[in-house]
């Protein structure tokens, strides 16, 4: 999608910094967008502490934004003691918001389109008496609903709170309140006082916008990406000796597969402990009971020998699967 002109004061801009206004101005209708995914915002006051902040100028590129990205915006004067707008987007309105409220001509009727697809203008009369009323009548309301029914979304461009109390009180009509601060130009006490009015009568002071920064190196992070030429390829790494990029399938080397042993089931395991059992029985009943001669105390082996076999201690012990030690028996001779 083509992205048009910043609107600007200044005509001695160079290219960086246009480039850099388009791209804040998306960053901040980015954020306007994610801040509240529920309630979508759709009807935006922009204002600001003191005057010469440019409140305006982030006003107008804002529009331009949301009319860049594919919906429809209609920015409407409401700076009505000190009209500005107009001369920033370049156009002349033959009727402004006070003839529409006075119902001598349609919305549609006063509404000029701009160049910029989906980007529509509201001027507002010079001299219009007692505005901030103006903006608190039903008529308003109804001009602001009316709105909304023809155009995705409607900004509003109001005087500085601390000057006058038209955004405080368009601000209770509208889905959010942003206040434009200039980077070391307003004190800290006067952005404190517009806020806390803000707060006060009951808007929803959604952000602030930070105006005439500093520019800083992190600001142009596509130079580190692209150069003018569209790409930056100075310090790639060579490409000699590398495989050509095709669409064709890279042969894959054959990776030799080791048998896997089977491993035998639960019940080819639970049979063959139960043959090794009956094996081990059966070797311990057909093996001879070891014997050892005891001598009585005679003298005489022949007839004072006696031979203790030990059959029922090796039956025992093949039965509980343990293996029974025999140990010599004293001699009745000996101490016990």
């Amino acid at each position: 999608m083509q992205l048009t002109t910043p609107f600007s004061k200044s005509k001695s801009r160079t290219s960086e910094e246009l480039s850099g206004v388009v791209n804040s101005a998306k960053t901040l209708l980015a954020n306007i967008r994610f801040m509240s995914v529920d309630n979508p915002v759709h009807s935006i006051v922009i204002t600001s502490a003191v005057p010469n902040e440019g409140k305006t100028f982030v006003a107008a590129n804002l529009t331009s934004a949301i009319a860049t990205s594919g919906h429809s915006v209609l920015v409407v004067e409401c700076d009505m003691r000190r009209r500005s707008m107009a001369h920033t987007l370049g156009v002349h309105a033959q009727h402004g918001i006070y003839s529409v409220l006075a119902g001598e001509v349609p919305l549609t009727q006063a509404v000029v389109s701009l160049k910029t697809p989906g980007m529509y203008f509201l001027d507002a009369e010079p001299h219009i008496p007692n505005p901030s009323d103006l903006m608190n009548s039903h008529r308003f309301q109804k001009l602001i609903e009316q709105a909304l029914d023809t155009y995705e979304y409607v900004i509003f461009d109001t005087p500085p709170v601390g000057t006058f109390v038209d955004a405080a009180v368009l601000g209770t009509k509208v889905d959010a309140v942003f206040m434009v601060v200039r980077e070391n130009f307003t004190k800290k006490a006067e952005v404190a006082a517009a806020a806390e009015q803000l707060k006060k009568s009951g808007c929803n002071l959604a952000g602030v916008v930070m105006n005439y920064c500093e520019r800083r190196r992190s600001e142009y992070y596509y130079e580190y990406y692209y150069s003018k030429n569209g790409h930056n390829d100075s310090d790639a790494p060579s490409r000699a000796g590398r495989r050509p990029i095709t669409d064709e399938p890279v042969p894959q080397r054959p990776v030799p597969r080791r048998p896997v042993p089977s491993r035998p089931s639960r019940q080819q395991a639970a049979a063959d402990d139960t043959n090794s059992l009956a094996a081990a029985r059966q070797q311990a009943q057909e093996q001879p009971a070891p014997t050892r001669a005891v001598s009585m105390g005679s003298g005489d082996p022949s007839d004072t020998d006696i031979y203790i076999r030990l059959a029922e201690s090796a039956s025992a012990s093949s039965e509980s699967q343990r293996r029974i030690i025999p140990r010599a028996v004293p001699s009745i001779d000996e101490d016990i």
